[in-house]
Formats: structure tokens, sequence, C-alpha cells
């Protein structure tokens, strides 16, 4: 009997858990498509773009967007990521005043920095072309931070939908915005202001979206209540915060340590691969992410039977999709490479090919994070990430004091992140209670 009732749990578990999966894998398609339409767009206007602006006009665009990629997680010290996990929408819509007041605050503080000491600091790190746009860094950071805290809540939501619209908007706009102001003569800031104002596409969409979601839960949000969120969830600006920069600094320092060491059509040949294997991951990867979280964070921690189940069942179908892509660069790479590109990227198709061993393991390691989130894993997440950067690092140099040609050094890189991946991905089941 006692059998009997075991067996009718763990099919009913295996039942939830399935359908739990069906929902995270249609909210990945609806997201992939969303991202998928609005990376041709961003794509097809390249060519119109090229056209208008020069390469130094690029070139201020790249540093003004790889400021903002460093700068974005400190608005709002990573509060918004724990929206998805009270029971309440109350306390989550509290956590979103939290992480918008903060944003606030962090626009003040930066506006008032690059006013009084911009120039002085803009030229120490060599980024002095953007001093006349200074002021738009400030624009962009505050509508990068509020379009976070407003996405949070769309997943906290489910609204992948809307989430999918708003990927395509953003895209539009600032398309269009680039190419209409650079025919104008505004260069280069119609690529930055294009930039902006993509981004503030999608935020203004997100607040019609759910401004009766503000006006229903706002009534709840009281100091009292956002103290002891900004206590109870501490650990995100701690050990999140941290985490995100140096994830940033690890999946940035392969392109960086090899302009330092290698020349720069070297760099260039890397700089290709590694964007064309971002494309799969960006793609279905991180769309599955966003759906894993919001559905294990609704699961809640207090299940956590139901949270493995799910968990095994995304990180098999996961592995199953990134199979195709993977074998593709591993055989076909350097071919592909020649006939897209032309014969001149012949290395990148190889080291592509060689950098695909890694991929498997990122498509299975892609969610895992979150679940440090759900079970208060989070200086688990640092000492993991700590560990990718110094790893990273460490192949680099060892390739340098070795003499190691690039591709020797690219395939050590491969090889020692498949292995961390690996490492991280058990080492974040094991935070699921038994």
């Amino acid at each position: 009997m006692q059998s009997l009732r075991t067996g009718k749990l763990i099919a009913i578990r295996q039942r939830l858990a399935g359908d739990a999966s069906a929902k995270v894998f249609k909210g990945m398609a609806t997201l992939a498509v969303g991202n998928g339409l609005a990376r041709i767009v961003g794509l097809a206007s390249i060519p119109i773009l090229t056209r208008i602006y020069s390469p130094e006009h690029f070139g201020v665009l790249s540093v003004f967007t790889a400021l903002l990629l460093i700068l974005t997680p400190l608005m709002t010290l990573r509060y918004e990521l724990a929206v998805p996990l009270p029971s309440r929408h109350g306390a989550a819509m509290t956590l979103m005043a939290l992480a918008a007041a903060f944003v606030a605050v962090t626009t003040v503080l930066v506006s008032t920095v690059l006013w009084l000491a911009g120039p002085v600091l803009l030229t120490s790190i060599s980024m002095e072309a953007l001093i006349p746009y200074r002021w738009m860094l400030a624009v962009a950071l505050a509508s990068a931070g509020l379009y976070e805290v407003l996405l949070i809540w769309a997943v906290r939501r489910r609204a992948y939908a809307a989430i999918a619209r708003t990927q395509l908007q953003q895209s539009a706009v600032g398309s269009i915005a680039k190419v209409v102001l650079g025919l104008l003569g505004m260069k280069p800031l119609g690529l930055l202001a294009g930039q902006v104002l993509g981004a503030g596409a999608g935020t203004f969409k997100l607040v019609r979206l759910f401004s009766a979601d503000v006006r229903r839960y706002w009534r709840q949000v009281t100091l009292q209540r956002a103290w002891w969120l900004f206590r109870h969830y501490r650990s995100f600006p701690i050990y999140r915060l941290p985490s995100q920069l140096l994830q940033i600094f690890s999946s940035q320092a392969p392109l960086l340590l090899t302009a330092a060491l290698y020349d720069p059509t070297t760099t260039g040949q890397l700089g290709l691969a590694m964007m064309t294997l971002a494309l799969p991951m960006n793609l279905l990867g991180h769309s599955t992410s966003k759906a894993y979280y919001a559905e294990i964070a609704t699961i809640g921690r207090k299940r956590p039977a139901e949270i493995r189940t799910l968990t095994y069942s995304v990180i098999k179908r996961l592995l199953l999709l990134a199979l195709a892509p993977t074998l593709l660069l591993l055989l076909f790479g350097e071919r592909l490479f020649a006939v897209a590109f032309g014969a001149e990227w012949a290395v990148a198709g190889e080291m592509a090919s060689i950098l695909a061993i890694y991929l498997l393991f990122q498509f299975m390691h892609a969610p895992a994070s979150h679940l440090l989130s759900v079970f208060q894993g989070q200086r688990r997440l640092l000492m993991l990430n700590v560990q990718r950067a110094v790893l990273t690092a460490a192949c680099f140099a060892s390739g340098h004091l070795l003499e190691l040609p690039i591709t020797s050094v690219v395939l050590i890189y491969a090889v020692t992140l498949s292995a961390h991946y690996l490492f991280s991905l058990a080492m974040t089941l094991r935070v699921i209670p038994r």
C-alpha cells in the first residue's frame, strides 16, 4: 500500500514537472522568436548604418555600449533579480519600488560625477571620445535600469509575449532612429541616441502594460516592508552584484587578453568566432533561463522535488538543442566561415570549431544560476564566478609564458571552460534540498 502511494506521488510529480517543462519551453519559444526577429532587424540595418557612419563613429558607440554593459548592474544593486521570488505580489512590488529607487539615486550620483569629473575620468581610461556625449550615458543608464526592473516583473508575470514584443520594438525604434539621425547629419550622436531611444521604447511599452499592476499593488508598498526586504535579500548586492561584474569581465577577457598579447588581426579573428558562438546561446539559452526562473520561482523553495525534476528535464532538452550547433561548428566551422565571411576568416572558423567544445556545457549550465537565487546560494555563485575569472586569466597567461599559438591557447581555454561549466552545474544542483 505504501509503495502504491509512493508510486502515485512520483507519477504526480513527473506530470507536474512535465507540465512545467512544457511551459518553460513554450515561453522559451516565444522569447526566442522575439529575440530572433529583433536581431534580424538589427542585422538588416547594419549595411545602411555603415554607409552613413564612419568606423570612428562606431568606435564611439562600442565604448558607449561597453560602459553601459559594465555600469547597468550597479543601477539596481541587482535587487530586481529577487522580484520573482516572493509569493505575494505586494512584496514583489515593494522590491520593484526598491530597485526603482536605487535607479533614481544612482542616476543622480552618476550624472553628478559625469558632470563634475567626467572629462578627467573618461580621459584616464582612454574614453575621451565620449566626453561631449557623457550626458547621454546618464540617460541611457537610467533607461536601462528601469527596463531591467520592468522586465523582471514581466518575467514574474510570465508575460513572454510582451517581452518578445518589447525586444522587437527596441530593435526597430533604435535602428530607425540611428538611420534617420545619421541622415540628418547628427554623427556620432545619432548612434548613441538610437541606443537610448530603443531602450526607452521598451521601457514605455512595459510601463503601459503593467500600470494596472502598479495601481493595484502600490498601496502595499511601505517603508517598513521595503526595509525588511532590503535586509532579507541583501545577498543580492553583496554577492550577486560582484558576480555579475566578474561574469562581464570573464566574457570580455579572452578578447582583451588576446588584444594585449597578440596582434589586432588575431583579435579580430577571435572576436568573430566568439560573436558567432554567442548567437545560439543568446537566442535559446538566455530565453530558456528567463522562462525557467519564472517557473521555479512560482513553484517555490518549499517544493524542491518538483524543482529538481523540472531542472533535469530542462537540462536534457537544452542538451538536445545544443547538439546541432555544436556538431555543425565542430565539424564544419572552418569551411562555413570561409564560405560565409570569405577565405580571410578561415582562422576564425578554426577557432569557432575549437570553442564549440564548451557550447554543450554552456547550454546545460545556462539556467542553473537561477537555482542559487531561489535557494539563497548567492555566495556560491560568487565563488564560481571568481573561479571562472581566474581560470580564464590563467589560460591566456600560460599561453603567453609558453609562447603558444593562439589556436593552442583557445583549445586550452575551451577545455578549461567546459570543465568549469560542468563543475559549476554539479555544485549548483547540490543546493536543491533532498
